[in-house]
C-alpha cells in the first residue's frame, strides 16, 4: 500500500494529500464551529456549495474533461457558499428569530436545488453525481496545488489571528475593552469557513466536509482539558481518519469519503466513552486521557502502511505466485513494450485522473500527450511482473528503449535486439475493452514473452473473462478495479 501511495507508482498521491489537507483545515475550524454552536451552519454551507457546483454544470452543459468547466464549478461553489453565508449573516441582524431557522431553511433549499440541477443537466447525471460526492481519485496536480495554497493560507491566517478569533467568539465585550474589533475577527472566521467549505466541497464532497467540520472537534472537546489541546487532538483525529479511511476504503473496495467519516464517528464515540470514565476520576485523569489519545493517534499514523514506518516499496502483502510465467531468474530483466491498441477506439484517459501519476512517477517526468488505456496497462504490467518476483526494467527504461508500438512479438524482439536489450520482451495487444450497461468490462488482452536473440516465444497468455466493475463510476476507477484481475488471468496466477 505504501508503494501505491508514495512509492514509485504514486498512484494515489494526489487523492491522499488532497483529502488530508481538507481534513486538517476542517478539523481545526470545526472546533470553533462546535464551540460557537454553529453545527447547522456546517451542514447548510457545504450543501449550498454543492448546489453551486450542480448549477455550474447545468449552465455549462458539463464536459468533465474540460478544465474550463472544472474552474466554472469551483466559481459556482465559491459564489453559492459565500452568497449563502452572506444571506445568513444579514438575516441575523435585527432578527428575533433563532439563527437555526435560517440554516435549516438554507439546507432544505440547497438540497432541493442540487437534485434539480443534476436532473436538468443535459449531459446526464452520472459524472455530475460522481464529482458532487467528492471523488478524491480525480484530483489532478492543479487541483492539489490549489488545495495546498488554500489550506496553507487558511492555516496561516487561523494561527496568526487565533487570539482575536477566540476573544470575539467568547468575550466580545472584553475584546472591545482592550481595543480589539470583534466584528473583524468574526468576518475573518467566516471568510476562512466559507473558503474552506467551497474548496473542500469541490474536491472532497459535502459529506466529507461536514463530517470533518464536526466529528473530530466533538471527539477532541470530549477529552481535551483546554482549547489548545482540543485543536491538536482534532487535527490529529482528522489526519488519522483521512489517511486511515483511504487505506480501509482501498482494501475493502468502499467509497473513500463515507469510510473516513465513519472512522471519525468511531473516534467520537470512543472519546465520549473515555470522557465518561475520566469524569469520575477528576481533571488529572482527563489530561492523561488527552495525552494518551494523542500518543495513540501518532502511533497509528506512524505504524500504518501509509506512514513512515515502512520503507519505500515495502508491500509484503503484494507478493504473488508466478503462475504460468516461465522461470526467468537466470535471465536479464524483462522489458515491457508499448501495448498495441487493436480495439478500433482511441481509449483515451481524460486529463486529470490519477492514472496520470503512473506516467509521471514511473518515468523521468517527460510527459507525452495522449495517455491511453494501453499505456496504463503497460505501466500496470511492469508492476505486476515485479510483484511476481521477476526482474523487470522500469516503466521509464522500457519506454525509452522501445518508444514505438511494435506490430508483433517478432517486431518487438527485433527492436529490442537492435537497441541492445538482452532480456525477454513482453508484447501486449489489447483487442477489446468495452463496459456494458450491467457493469461488466469485456476485455481481451493477448500477451507474449519473446527472446530478442532468437525471436523465440517463451510464453503466451491471454485475459478474456469479463470483469465486474459495477462500483466504478469513471474510467480511472474501471482500470483500478480491473487491471489486477486482468493480469491475474493472463499470467495464470489465480
Amino acid at each position: 500500500m505504501m508503494e501505491l501511495l508514495f512509492g514509485p507508482g504514486m498512484l494515489f498521491r494526489n487523492a491522499v494529500l488532497g483529502g488530508l489537507l481538507v481534513a486538517l483545515v476542517c478539523s481545526l475550524l470545526g472546533v470553533y464551529v462546535v464551540l460557537r454552536r454553529m453545527v447547522l451552519l456546517g451542514v447548510a454551507l457545504p450543501q449550498a456549495g454543492a448546489a453551486g457546483i450542480a448549477a455550474a454544470f447545468w449552465l455549462t452543459g458539463h464536459a468533465h474533461d474540460s478544465g474550463g468547466t472544472h474552474a466554472g464549478a469551483l466559481v459556482g461553489s465559491l459564489l453559492a457558499t459565500f452568497g449563502a453565508l452572506g444571506l445568513l449573516l444579514g438575516a441575523r441582524q435585527g432578527s428575533a428569530s433563532p439563527a437555526e431557522w435560517g440554516m435549516g431553511a438554507l439546507f432544505a433549499i440547497s438540497s432541493a436545488a442540487t437534485v434539480l440541477f443534476v436532473a436538468l443537466n443535459p449531459s446526464g447525471d452520472l459524472e455530475v453525481t460522481n464529482l458532487l460526492r467528492g471523488e478524491l481519485l480525480a484530483i489532478s496536480d492543479a487541483d492539489l496545488a490549489m488545495i495546498a495554497v488554500a489550506s496553507c493560507a487558511a492555516l496561516l491566517l487561523f494561527f496568526a489571528f487565533r487570539r482575536e478569533i477566540l476573544l470575539a467568539s467568547f468575550d466580545p465585550e472584553f475584546a472591545r475593552t482592550i481595543g480589539r474589533r470583534p466584528a473583524r475577527a468574526d468576518a475573518l472566521l467566516f471568510l476562512l469557513l466559507g473558503g474552506t467549505i467551497a474548496v473542500g466541497v469541490m474536491e472532497a464532497g459535502p459529506l466529507v466536509v461536514f463530517g470533518f467540520l464536526v466529528l473530530p472537534a466533538l471527539a477532541a472537546l470530549r477529552v481535551a482539558p483546554g482549547l489548545g489541546s482540543a485543536l491538536a487532538i482534532s487535527a490529529a483525529i482528522g489526519a488519522l481518519c483521512s489517511v486511515g479511511g483511504f487505506e480501509l476504503a482501498y482494501r475493502a473496495d468502499l467509497p473513500t469519503g463515507p469510510t473516513s467519516v465513519a472512522l471519525a464517528a468511531g473516534c467520537w464515540i470512543t472519546a465520549a466513552a473515555c470522557a465518561r470514565l475520566a469524569a469520575r476520576l477528576g481533571p488529572a485523569a482527563r489530561r492523561r486521557a488527552a495525552t494518551s489519545l494523542l500518543i495513540l493517534i501518532a502511533a497509528l499514523l506512524a505504524g500504518s502502511p501509509l506512514g513512515c514506518a515502512h520503507g519505500p516499496g515495502a508491500d509484503a502483502s503484494a507478493t504473488l505466485a508466478r503462475g504460468t510465467l516461465p522461470d526467468l531468474a537466470e535471465r536479464p530483466p524483462v522489458a515491457v513494450a508499448r501495448f498495441r491498441n487493436e480495439t478500433g477506439a482511441p481509449l483515451r484517459i481524460p486529463a486529470g485522473n490519477p492514472l496520470h501519476e503512473i506516467r509521471e512517477a514511473l518515468s523521468s517526468g517527460a510527459a507525452e500527450a495522449g495517455w491511453t488505456v494501453p499505456d496504463a496497462l503497460q505501466a500496470q504490467a511492469v508492476r505486476e511482473l515485479a510483484r511476481r518476483g521477476i526482474a523487470v526494467h522500469s516503466f521509464d527504461e522500457s519506454r525509452s528503449a522501445l518508444p514505438e508500438v511494435p506490430a508483433s512479438p517478432a517486431a518487438a524482439a527485433l527492436r529490442a535486439r537492435e537497441v541492445g536489450l538482452a532480456g525477454p520482451v513482453l508484447f501486449g495487444s489489447l483487442r477489446r475493452f468495452t463496459v456494458t450497461q450491467t457493469g461488466l468490462l469485456l476485455v481481451r488482452l493477448d500477451l507474449a514473452l519473446v527472446d530478442p536473440a532468437s525471436a523465440e516465444l517463451l510464453w503466451t497468455g491471454s485475459a478474456r473473462r469479463p470483469v465486474s466493475v459495477q462500483s466504478a463510476l469513471t474510467d480511472q476507477e474501471i482500470l483500478l478495479d480491473a487491471a489486477p484481475a486482468i493480469f491475474a488471468e493472463a499470467f495464470g496466477s489465480r
